[in-house]
């Protein structure tokens, strides 16, 4: 075939092949998803490990969300053997997945005190029958309540990754992003009591009929969570309260003094712009690099090496 032909060939196969936008979601562990699944979370931890943001602010600090899932399974993986993470829950329980390298040979091993180990359909489970920790293969595995788990293995070989509308909410994220979350609807009020006005947020929460948020950490920290409610009116009082919420964190921040700049606290409020567009509530994430590190000790405390 002459080099012409070759390459016409290669168009025509390059147009037969699909490619899904927003975040991707390795298949390993997408083709566990299974399709009562009503909320997803992800981390795509090997993209993060390359982004300036990690270099300079998390390297070489303890970060919960990568260092506690190698404790809960009961192995010593070093974070760059850690590729990614995706909570899978269909509003009553929770699994974690993980996919990395876990293990040079066939199987991991796990070391949890107290646990046994025991045998379902073919796979093998650390833990009781309560909770326990799923040996996919050498580079996945789950972590969880042992029903869960369970219903996730009966389920193998039959999904097709993300329900419909959880998948389309991913298409409209950038491909970018390393933390996201969708949510499809079904839970009916926050999991504590909440006191005194706060109490309104349980009616406000049941009127968001599906949701989603992702960060982005090639160059500060840029997003957006939205919340679709069932009607105009509903989306309004959703924006009202989060309006309120914000107010009152405003009026905690001691005001900026004449000649000095505005306290670090009031500049990352700044970054955050809260719009309604009919049913959708958006809150926009734009802060820069220069108030990561503050916003780093807000959110997970004073830095400590690992």
């Amino acid at each position: 075939m002459k080099t012409s032909g070759l390459i016409i060939l290669a168009l025509a196969l390059a147009g037969c092949v699909k490619t899904i936008p927003g975040p991707k979601i390795d298949p390993a562990l997408s083709s566990l998803i299974p399709p009562d699944t009503i909320l997803l979370a992800g981390a795509r931890l090997d993209q993060l490990q390359k982004t300036p943001i990690y270099q300079k602010h998390l390297a070489n600090r303890t970060v919960p969300l990568i260092d506690d899932f190698p404790k809960q399974i009961g192995l010593q993986v070093r974070r760059q053997d850690l590729w990614e993470l995706l909570l899978i829950s269909d509003g009553k329980q929770s699994v974690v997945l993980g996919r990395g390298k876990f293990a040079d040979e066939a199987e991991p091993r796990i070391e949890r005190p107290g646990s046994t180990r025991f045998g379902y359909k073919g796979y093998n489970l650390v833990g009781d029958e309560r909770e326990a920790v799923l040996l996919v293969s050498p580079t996945v595995i789950g972590l969880g309540p042992t029903p869960a788990l369970r219903s996730l293995i009966d389920n193998k070989g039959k999904s097709t990754g993300p329900p419909s509308n959880l998948a389309e909410q991913l298409k409209v994220m950038p491909a970018e992003a390393v933390f996201w979350t969708v949510y499809g609807g079904g839970v009916a009020k926050l999991p504590f009591n909440a006191p005194g006005d706060m109490a309104n947020f349980n009616k406000i929460i049941a009127s968001i009929q599906s949701g989603s948020m992702y960060l982005d950490l090639r160059t500060g920290i840029n997003g957006l969570a939205t919340g679709t409610c069932g009607s105009d009116q509903d989306a309004k009082s959703l924006y009202d309260a989060l309006r309120a919420l914000a107010g009152l964190a405003r009026l905690a921040i001691p005001q900026a003094q004449p000649g000095k700049e505005q306290p670090e606290k009031g500049r990352m409020l700044d970054g955050l712009r809260i719009t309604q567009d009919s049913h959708k509530v958006n809150i926009h994430i734009e802060e820069p690099e220069d108030l990561v590190s503050p916003l780093l000790e807000l959110w997970l405390g004073p830095a400590k090496p690992k």
